[in-house]
C-alpha cells in the first residue's frame, strides 16, 4: 500500500513538472543597454521592430538620444551587432537636440524591395529619412531629406497595391493630422489635400474647441484599404479639471476616446456606424460623431491599443485614471449590442503605462500591460513618462468580458518598464508571441531594452 502510495506521488511529481514545462515560457532578452527616455516610444510611434525573411530589424533611441539598429535572427535567436545610424553623417544635426529631445526616436520599415527605411528627428521639424544603401543591409545608407514640413510622432503601414502609408501631425499640440501615401516603399510621397482631424480649425464652436489638440493609434485592415484611427483629445492651455479640483500636468490634461475610420482609395472618412464624415474633423463633429467614451475628466493621457476581431472591427485598450490623475486601470473597449462596453482589467500606477493588445485564433484575446508598484507622481528624466514594476500577460474570454493574469513575464525584479511595443510583419499586420520593452534602473538612466519572444 505504501508503495502504490509513493509510486502515486511520484506519478503526480512527474505530472506536475511536464505540465510546468509545457506552460513555461521564454525569458525577455535584453538587448541594448544604452537608451535614453523613450528609447522604445509610446505608443503613437511605429513600427520600432519589422519581420522579414527570418530575421527582426529593431530600432531605438540610445545613447545621447542617437538612433541605432540591430537585427534578431529569428532560427538562431542571436543579436547582430547595433549599428548607430548616423555613423559618418554627425556633423548633419544638432547633438544637443538629440540627446534632449526623446520625441526624436526613430521608426522603421522594409519596402516591397528589401530596403531599410528608417524616419527619425521628427518634432514640429522636417524630420530625417534614411534608406539603406543595399536591401537589408545595416550599416550603410543614404539620406532621402525631410520627411515632411512639420511633422511628429509618424507611424507607418504598408497598405494596397504595395503602397507605403506615413500618418502623422502636421504643426504643434495643436496642430492637424495627416497621412501620405507612396507608391515607390516611401523614396517619394503624394499629399493629399486635406487633414484628417484639426479639433482646433475654426470655427471652435466645439467644447473647448481653442484648447484642442489631439494624439492618435492606428491599425491597418487586413486587405490594406481601411485605416483605423483612434485619438484622445489634449487640452492645451490650463483649465481646472472638476473631478480632481486642481489644474492637471500637461500630459495629463488628456480625456476621452474617438474613433473613425478612412477608405484609402477614396480618402472618405466614416464614424463606426457608416456615417461619412466632413474632413478635417472638427472637435464639434468629434463629439457629435466619433465619440467612444466620454471619459468625463478622467485622465485618458495616451491613445490606445488597437486590435480588429474577425469582421475587421475594432478593439481598444487602455489606461483611465480613477480616484486621482495617476492612479489608473486598463480597460477593454469593444462594440456590444449598439454601446461602446468597457471591461476594467487591472490597476496600473500611472496613465502613460503602455499596452498591447491582441487577438487569439479562438476569439479570445491577450493584453499585455505595464502594471505593478509604479510612478504616480510627476517625475523628471528617465521617469518622466511613467512606469511600473511589472510586464505582465492578462487573458479574456471570447466576449472580452472577463479577465485574469495569465503569467508575469517581468525579466528582472527592482527594476521600472514601460513602453510595450508591437513586431510589424509589415502587410501581413503583426506578430503574436513577441514583443519589445524596455527597462531603467536609476532615473539617471540607462534604458534596457528587451525581446520577448514566445514563439513555440
Amino acid at each position: 500500500m505504501k508503495d502504490n502510495t509513493l509510486k502515486l506521488a511520484l506519478l503526480c511529481q512527474v505530472l506536475f513538472a511536464a505540465t510546468f514545462c509545457c506552460t513555461c515560457f521564454a525569458q525577455a532578452v535584453p538587448f541594448a543597454e544604452n537608451g535614453s527616455l523613450k528609447m522604445l516610444y509610446d505608443n503613437r510611434m511605429y513600427p520600432q521592430a519589422v519581420e522579414d525573411r527570418g530575421k527582426v530589424y529593431i530600432v531605438w533611441r540610445g545613447e545621447k538620444g542617437l538612433p541605432y539598429i540591430l537585427s534578431y535572427d529569428l532560427d538562431t535567436r542571436d543579436f547582430s551587432e547595433p549599428f548607430m545610424l548616423l555613423t559618418g553623417m554627425e556633423d548633419m544635426i544638432d547633438a544637443k537636440k538629440y540627446a534632449s529631445d526623446h520625441h526624436y526616436a526613430p521608426v522603421l520599415w522594409i519596402d516591397f524591395k528589401g530596403y531599410l527605411h528608417v524616419v527619425f528627428g521628427c518634432h514640429n521639424t522636417p524630420g530625417t529619412h534614411l534608406i539603406s544603401s543595399r536591401p537589408r543591409d545595416m550599416k550603410r545608407w543614404g539620406n532621402l531629406g525631410p520627411l515632411y514640413g512639420m511633422a511628429s510622432y509618424p507611424k507607418v503601414h504598408q497598405v494596397y497595391d504595395n503602397k507605403t502609408l506615413v500618418y502623422f501631425r502636421h504643426g504643434g499640440h495643436l496642430g492637424a493630422w495627416k497621412y501620405r501615401l507612396s507608391s515607390d516603399g516611401g523614396r517619394t510621397w503624394d499629399d493629399p489635400k486635406t487633414y484628417v482631424t484639426d479639433l482646433n480649425m475654426r470655427p471652435r464652436d466645439g467644447f473647448l474647441a481653442e484648447h484642442a489638440g489631439s494624439y492618435h493609434t492606428t491599425e491597418m485592415s487586413e486587405d490594406g484599404k481601411t485605416l483605423h484611427v483612434s485619438f484622445i483629445w489634449k487640452v492645451e492651455d490650463p483649465v481646472l479639471n472638476s473631478r480632481y479640483n486642481d489644474l492637471l500636468h500637461d500630459y495629463t490634461q488628456r480625456y476621452n476616446l474617438y474613433y473613425l475610420k478612412i477608405d484609402l482609395p477614396s480618402g472618405r472618412a466614416y464614424n463606426y456606424d457608416g456615417k461619412e464624415l466632413e474632413l478635417p474633423v472638427r472637435k464639434k463633429e468629434a463629439d457629435a460623431d466619433c465619440l467612444v467614451w466620454d471619459t468625463q475628466e478622467r485622465v485618458a493621457a495616451v491613445g490606445p491599443s488597437i486590435c480588429l476581431d474577425d469582421n475587421g472591427l475594432p478593439n481598444l485598450l487602455l489606461p483611465v485614471s480613477e480616484e486621482t490623475p495617476y492612479k489608473c486601470r486598463f480597460y477593454f473597449v469593444r462594440r456590444m449590442n449598439g454601446q461602446w462596453q468597457k471591461t476594467p482589467i487591472t490597476r496600473t500606477a500611472h496613465p502613460f503605462n503602455a499596452s498591447h493588445l491582441e487577438r487569439n485564433d479562438d476569439g479570445t484575446f491577450k493584453a499585455y500591460l505595464i502594471t505593478g508598484q509604479g510612478e504616480n507622481i510627476s517625475e523628471e528624466e528617465m521617469d518622466q513618462y511613467g512606469w511600473g514594476d511589472r510586464v505582465e500577460e492578462w487573458v479574456s474570454d471570447q466576449n472580452g468580458e472577463n479577465w485574469k493574469l495569465s503569467r508575469d513575464i517581468t525579466p528582472q525584479k527592482g527594476h521600472k518598464y514601460q513602453n510595450i511595443k508591437f513586431i510589424s510583419q509589415g502587410a501581413k499586420g503583426t506578430a503574436k508571441n513577441m514583443l519589445l520593452f524596455y527597462s531603467w534602473q536609476d532615473a539617471h538612466g540607462p534604458g534596457t531594452a528587451y525581446i520577448w519572444d514566445n514563439r513555440k
